[in-house]
């Protein structure tokens, strides 16, 4: 997907106090270039790519829509965000009509709607690029694969629709939240259908958690979640699915290798649940499940993998257990 932390974005604006506000903002999550001009911007799209451009709209010489404009000929799938201190109709309609704009920031702007707005603006293109490449793969293919397309177009509407006002991080763990690990896992499976290639899922359950809480305060329980999340984010697409469950997609890896994968979470949570400086040491139960080998649909990939879970719990916790299909 394109919304990961990490990902490359440019912030143009000519007032160094904001620019560097908006640098240390917005570096907690993404890899910052930074430009006091449109020209040096330019300059820099010459040999960068980058997955979002933030612009202010005054800017010396040339405009923040002006500025927008030339990056969507350049970088076409780099999403673009103008930052405004005026709510002019006529310039918010050339934002949108000439530079194709979808997102504004209005000054002056809190930390969380930077974050948010941009974060937004990058997923929002990345599901555009996905619904490209599935169009291009699908050319000259049968009657079977267009409905297939069909539904994706469906689903793509739908999560758009969404997308609007979505807060996808969680606030204890800073992993993506239980919605947003749905709504991803849907587009996953459908591009997985049509590419014929496999997407495998992990959820993993803090071993005894309540137990945990009650002995050594919510504040040390806090502090396991985050432990189990650092962990978790090895893979791009992990988010918090609940109170002390963990899920992760794993585009185009098989079967073994999620288990693999998530062996190595469960031996890496074991290792630093013992070794921290809290009395207390944890660790973590995974269930595996990888389509196409459970179902055709992410329901059941879910349903199937909460089955290993639980069956993993059964066994005694800190242990991996690959999902089996449901017999009919």
């Amino acid at each position: 997907m394109g919304v990961h932390v990490g990902a490359t974005v440019l912030v143009v604006e000519d007032e160094p106090e904001i620019l560097r506000l908006m640098k240390s903002v917005l570096g907690r999550d993404f890899n910052v270039l930074t430009a006091a001009s449109a020209e040096e911007a330019l300059q820099l799209l010459q040999t960068e790519k980058v997955a979002a451009i933030i612009s202010d709209q005054m800017l010396p010489a040339m405009s923040g829509v002006e500025l927008l404009k030339e990056v969507a000929t350049r970088q076409p799938d780099a999403a673009r965000v103008l930052v405004t201190a005026s709510a002019r109709v006529d310039t918010l309609q050339e934002a949108i009509n000439v530079a194709r704009v979808k997102r504004f920031l209005a000054k002056p702007f809190r930390a969380a709607e930077l974050l948010a707005v941009v974060g937004e603006a990058i997923h929002e293109m990345a599901v555009a690029q996905i619904k490209s490449e599935l169009v291009r793969e699908l050319k000259g293919r049968n009657v079977e694969l267009s409905r297939a397309m069909a539904e994706l177009e469906a689903r793509d509407k739908d999560l758009s629709s969404k997308l609007e006002g979505l807060a996808f991080r969680d606030g204890v763990t800073g992993l993506f939240t239980h919605r947003y690990f749905q709504e991803t896992l849907a587009a996953e499976v459908a591009r997985a259908r049509i590419s014929r290639r496999p997407v495998s899922i992990v959820l993993a359950d803090v071993d005894g958690f309540r137990r945990f809480n009650r002995e050594y305060g919510f504040a040390e329980g806090d502090l396991a979640l985050r432990t189990v999340a650092a962990v978790v984010a090895s893979t791009e697409a992990a988010a918090r699915y609940g109170s002390n469950r963990f899920a992760a997609i794993l585009p185009g890896v098989d079967q073994p290798g999620a288990h693999d994968w998530a062996e190595r979470v469960r031996a890496e949570v074991e290792r630093r649940g013992k070794s921290r400086s809290s009395p207390g040491a944890f660790t973590v139960r995974c269930g595996v499940a990888a389509f196409p080998e459970i179902g055709p649909t992410e329901s059941e990939l879910v349903d199937a993998c909460e089955r290993a879970l639980a069956e993993a719990g059964l066994q005694g916790g800190n242990r991996v257990v690959i999902a089996a299909a449901q017999r009919a």
